[in-house]
């Protein structure tokens, strides 16, 4: 455990700078640059996120997830990423002029052009990254993304300063992917050999072509709702959607991205020792639970002055769509788990397959709550989203050799917890709602503040022995005085 303490240490140190200087990037730079320089490079990344799913064809997490590694296989990865990088590069160079022409923006083939630049750059250190996450060197791998993305920001700012407008955020990328894979060289002792063994390439092909398939699914299936919300309503509605989606998600995906690349490399490790891989997964379950549950079901509550307060007046269809967005973030952070659980085991056909099926829920209530309003759209996405929470749950728990029970009652302290919580909060709206003259900031963070003291003492006081599992010892010892 104390290992699996220090990756989610480092990791979370690493997201969370990288996280401050994206505030950073976003307030300074907007300063500086147009809203059309910053839309050309949304438009570019919409290609290059779609890219970088075929950039390793999953191979970084196949070296990952073996238990066996000899060079051939380390430098057969090593050129497959190479020609990976190099072929999608080029294919980008070739086919910006028709990429621009659907966006019916010229200005984008230069862009792409440079940012295509980034995949055989990026694809020179995959491999010395996984081989360092696999020995959870993640201390290693956490400054070197620290520093990288310091140097990327300032290269970005100087740009920007001297008017090279979108370029500045161009170069922003393409110094981030090259410090990176200097530093990954330079931290990595191991050298690739000029060996290409197709036979150790068909044996990772297994693993990565079923990871690949789902990826694609998933970024096809997170799509959907936008295009069909796109299709069937207004562009505020679809803004106002996006908006309450992205609030739901930001902070679940940087929970699960430091959890999941956190526990990947110590599962794959440990997948022939089912008692300990076990424990470990329900420990982590149980954390992410129990903050992703009050977070969850705070939001639902507190929806109205938050976005008020954050967004302004004019969202005054945000709150309606949170109500059941919130719900579904929670329910997302606990299946989004799974994956890990099904990689670490080599089991990536049936992740795929569970992505089929989530993907066909999901598209399925998009396109029947599109007949109605996109509040019933956001109401059917949860409905969806709990239906398939079962075999996605069922599946994962028989991989490491558990049931569902045990699983839900790693769910009980936190859910009973956040419904004692929102009770209290309903309870003191009701009250402050009599009371006109209060300070509306004010009342919105004292709310805030009486859900976090609700929900840690009751979690104290009916569930101390959990609450101290999940903490360092040095606080569950400070808990024991309380």
């Amino acid at each position: 455990m104390t290992s699996l303490s220090n990756n989610i240490k480092w990791v979370a140190l690493s997201k969370a700078i990288q996280i401050a200087l994206q505030l950073i990037s976003l307030t300074v730079l907007t300063r500086l640059l147009s809203p059309d320089q910053y839309g050309l490079m949304a438009m570019a990344t919409v290609v290059t996120n779609f890219t970088l799913i075929l950039r390793d064809l999953g191979t970084a997490a196949a070296i990952i997830q073996r238990n066996e590694l000899d060079q051939s296989i380390k430098s057969t990865v090593f050129w497959l990423n190479i020609i990976m990088g190099l072929s999608i590069s080029i294919l980008i160079v070739f086919t910006s002029p028709v990429i621009a022409s659907l966006f019916n923006e010229q200005g984008l083939v230069p862009v792409l052009m440079w940012m295509a630049m980034s995949f055989p750059i990026a694809s020179l250190g995959t491999v010395q990254q996984a081989l360092l996450e696999r020995e959870s060197h993640f201390r290693t791998v956490a400054s070197i993304d620290i520093f990288a993305s310091s140097i990327g920001l300032l290269v970005a700012l100087v740009m920007a300063y001297q008017n090279f407008g979108v370029y500045s955020l161009v170069g922003q990328t393409l110094t981030f992917c090259g410090v990176s894979t200097l530093l990954l060289w330079c931290s990595a002792h191991w050298r690739p050999s000029f060996i290409f063994a197709t036979e150790q390439l068909h044996q990772l092909l297994g693993f990565s072509g079923n990871l690949t398939a789902f990826n694609l699914i998933n970024y096809f299936s997170r799509n959907a709702d936008a295009m069909i919300i796109g299709h069937y309503f207004t562009a505020a509605v679809l803004g106002a959607y996006s908006l309450a989606y992205r609030v739901m998600l930001f902070p679940l995906q940087s929970l699960t991205f430091v959890v999941s690349r956190s526990l990947y490399p110590l599962m794959s490790r440990k997948q022939d020792q089912p008692t300990e891989v076990k424990a470990m997964y329900l420990r982590v379950v149980t954390l992410v639970a129990s903050i992703t549950a009050p977070m969850m079901a705070g939001l639902a509550v507190l929806r109205e002055p938050f976005t008020i307060i954050v967004f302004g007046m004019q969202w005054s269809l945000l709150p309606s769509i949170l109500l059941w967005l919130a719900p579904t973030g929670f329910i997302q952070s606990i299946v989004s788990t799974s994956g890990t659980v099904c990689m670490a085991n080599g089991k990536t056909k049936l992740l795929m397959r569970l992505g089929m099926f989530s993907s066909l829920l999901f598209v399925t209530a998009f396109l029947i709550g599109a007949q109605f309003d996109v509040q019933t759209l956001a109401m059917l996405y949860l409905i969806a989203n709990v239906i398939n929470a079962l075999p996605a749950m069922y599946f994962t728990m028989q991989t490491i050799k558990g049931n569902l029970s045990e699983l839900a009652k790693c769910l009980l302290a936190p859910l009973t917890c956040s419904i004692i919580m929102t009770f209290a909060l309903l309870v003191t709206i009701n009250c402050t709602s009599q009371m006109n003259d209060l300070n509306y900031h004010a009342v919105f963070l004292g709310h805030i503040i009486l859900g976090v003291l609700v929900y840690g003492i009751s979690y104290r006081l009916l569930f101390f022995r959990q609450m101290c599992q999940l903490l360092p010892e040095k606080l569950a010892r400070w808990l024991h005085l309380i």
